[in-house]
């Protein structure tokens, strides 16, 4: 009896502290979505919602992560072997136009239509009975419990709605209610632009069916269907021909559930359950559970991960907040130069919610435009980037204490390494090893498309992608992780460069090529625009890491072979980027003439971040020269999108130029926000471009990645007070420390695996000796 009462309470209490937290929301707007831009997301991890809060005529996005269109023809190219002979012999002689053009017009695969896309899964429109016009009208967010909501008055009656996606019931769940009985009365629609119909209509439910293809009904891929169930408290329910009709309610819940035939483990061999059983069976399950508990284990499951740490920034001034004001009329001041302080720890818990919210273990990880994606032919066909966007999206996971969600990403590499095997023997050349273009889908093809090498002739992004599973390890300690699942895809990694890499004629040092630059071009000797060359730097960084990642994977499991000692061999004769006379880091092998000094990549500068080879501590002089380089970027027209800022501001993080770090990110970041606080890239809509920032705000207050964990390495000075909790480090270490006046006051330290962890704090220094599950209060 006493545990029923608890429960209860706990109940209560939690529902008590949603309203409240409503009203203390940063993220609100006094008037409905105008468009996707505006709109608020609600997510599981699989399923998505876009919630746009009209008052006579409502909607909501719906996204399910696996409805793709049919996978595209991604036969590798068999010449490539001898093409790639070829295009190094013209670029060893000087011959750079020649090399351009064999590259562009005979290895590099056509590029595939933007119709083979991610698509949504549909719309579920409501209309609302009444049509007065409303008053105090109120939309939210709550990132704390990831609960939106909607409130308004009409003659005297408030109405309220609230919405989420629950990860453990799988099911998205809306309540419409109103303060007095009966006046919730609305009818219910589903629609998809092709591809889906509501297949039948019962006096609660719309069943939908669809499969993913484009406009011409060509691509055919995922086949998906979905069950919108609706409950009325009090009123009538009942069918209509084209859907569900709700009068005199005092309140009514609604259950979506959505099941496709994707096959994660094999996507060539669709599932062959019954979706339509797998719906009804979530959702008879969810309303078995009543609104309440439904709602009391999603606020349950979402905050075990987001409570798990914290941020906070003393911004008091005296003067009132501005979360008074809501977040459109926020970003909209702050992109045309007002202060807002707060604005930018809003983006950052934001961030976190949109991490949790949309990459959960099980299940695909974040693509362009997440689970959130409105278009049948989506930018980009909403891929997965792996030139700089997929990694982006989740730098920040593992020091924000959130690396369940990094788990989807680990997940996709792996499934990337057997097509990569093809890729890297039937197209490269090598005799081993696995491979990546610079992008791909669900249907993990990694053979080089699109035509333009400046993009498309890029080998490193399987790489990449495994350089994320190492660093899971640092961070956690993982030793079962570190040999049964990042060891075998870094290796395959390392065999493909050993194979791949051939000497510079020049110097007898290992270059990779023929590669670009990420999208960046230059005017070669021969005074042709080009953008392949031996050797450049994001490469040759890239390979670097590779290299000591799998040595150091080897040291820590006790093997030593002729495969390690190979290896071992390649990576110290490896060439590396070198200092330009003008002081910058070199971006390729020669000091070829840019055509774009503000390019928006600066891969080149790889090797200090996300790299560590460059470090304060190890490089001085090419921490110098990165410096240099970056200011050159910015000085020159820099053409920032949102990760592209996102990565520069990470930099200065890296580089301990705290004050200029936030600058950027108080003001550039919101010049291309949207209402909704998602991010502009190339005029269209993006999600993961806006998460690389987050990792510059944990960077300004602890850095791991040398051998040195240091606190508040480039704190800003507006930031004078604040504290943190549960920020993670490498080596297994958790940190919590407060300061006060812009000095550190007092830091602890949870370690999970033991060992020494070495902390500096401006001059000072410490050694600490830990033993695993044990916590140290920090003197410094």
């Amino acid at each position: 009896m006493k545990n029923i009462i608890l429960f209860f309470l706990l109940i209560l209490i939690r529902l008590g502290l949603t309203a409240q937290t409503y009203e203390k929301s940063p993220i609100w707007y006094t008037e409905p979505a105008k468009d996707w831009k505006s709109a608020l997301p609600i997510g599981n991890g699989r399923i998505g919602g876009m919630i746009f809060g009209g008052v006579t005529e409502d909607q909501i996005l719906l996204n399910e992560n696996t409805i793709w269109c049919g996978p595209p023809p991604h036969a590798d190219n068999l010449r490539g072997p001898d093409l790639i002979s070829q295009i190094r012999q013209l670029l060893h002689d000087g011959k750079y136009g020649e090399a351009e053009a064999l590259c562009n017009n005979e290895l590099i695969l056509q590029n595939q239509t933007d119709n083979q896309s991610y698509q949504p899964f549909g719309f579920l429109r409501i209309h609302h009975a009444k049509v007065d016009e409303p008053a105090n009208y109120r939309r939210t967010l709550d990132y704390e419990q990831a609960l939106a909501s909607v409130s308004y008055e009409q003659n005297g009656i408030k109405f309220t709605r609230e919405a989420f996606v629950s990860a453990p019931d799988q099911v998205l769940v809306m309540r419409i209610s109103a303060d007095k009985p009966e006046e919730v009365s609305f009818s219910a629609t589903f629609d998809r632009p092709f591809g889906a119909t509501t297949q039948k209509t019962e006096n609660n439910r719309l069943y939908i069916s669809g499969q993913a293809y484009d406009a011409k009904e060509l691509y055919k891929g995922v086949k998906f269907d979905g069950v919108v169930h609706f409950i009325a408290d009090g009123g009538q329910i009942k069918k209509t021909e084209t859907g569900i009709e709700v009068t005199k309610a005092n309140s009514v819940t609604v259950y979506i559930a959505i099941a496709t035939d994707y096959n994660l483990n094999q996507p060539e061999n669709p599932l062959t359950h019954d979706r339509i059983k797998v719906c009804e069976q979530q959702i008879i399950s969810a309303i078995g559970k009543s609104y309440d508990k439904l709602k009391a284990n999603h606020i349950a499951d979402y905050t075990a991960l987001y409570n798990r740490s914290s941020l906070e920034i003393d911004f008091s001034t005296g003067s009132a907040s501005k979360t008074a004001s809501p977040i459109d009329q926020r970003i909209a001041a702050v992109a045309k130069g007002a202060e807002d302080s707060e604005l930018l720890l809003t983006y950052y818990q934001y961030c976190r919610y949109i991490l949790i919210s949309s990459s959960r273990k099980g299940n695909l990880p974040m693509n362009l435009q997440g689970i959130w994606n409105p278009l049948m032919a989506a930018p980009w066909r909403s891929n997965f980037h792996l030139n700089i966007n997929f990694q982006e999206a989740y730098w920040f996971a593992e020091q924000s204490n959130l690396s369940e969600c990094h788990e989807p990403f680990f997940t996709f590499t792996e499934k990337l390494v057997p097509n990569g095997k093809n890729t890297a023997q039937k197209m490269l050349g090598t005799k081993r090893g696995f491979a990546a273009g610079h992008r791909t889908d669900v249907w993990f093809y990694t053979t080089l498309t699109d035509r333009n090498p400046r993009w498309g002739m890029y080998v490193i992004g399987g790489a990449w992608c495994a350089q994320h599973m190492m660093e899971h390890f640092r961070f956690t300690q993982d030793r079962d992780f570190l040999k049964n699942r990042a060891f075998p895809v870094i290796r395959e990694a390392a065999l493909f460069f050993v194979d791949w890499l051939v000497p510079n004629p020049k110097t007898g040092k290992l270059v990779s090529g023929p590669t670009a630059s990420s999208e960046n071009a230059f005017t070669a000797p021969d005074g042709k625009l080009c953008s392949i060359s031996m050797g450049s730097a994001q490469d040759q960084e890239m390979i670097w890491s590779t290299f000591r990642d799998y040595l150091e994977i080897c040291g820590i499991l006790g093997l030593e072979n002729s495969e390690t000692r190979e290896i071992k061999a390649a990576f110290n004769n490896l060439a590396l980027p070198e200092i330009a006379l003008d002081g910058r880091l070199m971006e390729w092998s020669e000091e070829y003439k840019e055509t774009e000094p503000g390019h928006r990549h600066v891969s080149h500068l790889w090797g200090m971040m996300p790299g560590d080879r460059i470090s304060f501590e190890k490089t001085p002089e090419l921490v110098q020269a990165v410096r240099n380089s970056l200011n050159y970027r910015l000085t020159h027209d820099y053409n920032a999108q949102g990760w592209s800022l996102g990565w520069v501001t990470c930099l200065l993080s890296r580089l301990k130029e705290g004050d200029r770090a936030l600058d950027l990110m108080t003001h550039q970041y919101f010049e291309k926000a949207y209402p909704n606080m998602f991010v502009d890239a190339h005029s269209h809509v993006q999600v993961g471009d806006m998460m690389g920032t987050s990792l510059a705000m944990i960077e300004l207050l602890i850095q791991s990645h040398t051998e040195t964990i240091e606190l508040l390495p480039a704190l800003p000075a507006k930031w004078k007070n604040g504290k943190v909790k549960g920020f993670c480090a490498r080596g297994g270490f958790v940190f919590d420390f407060e300061w006060k006046d812009n000095k550190l006051t007092t830091a602890s330290v949870f370690s999970r695996a033991g060992g020494i962890c070495n902390i500096r704090y401006g001059s000072k220094m410490t050694k600490l000796s830990t033993e695993s599950g044990k916590t140290y209060v920090i003197s410094l």
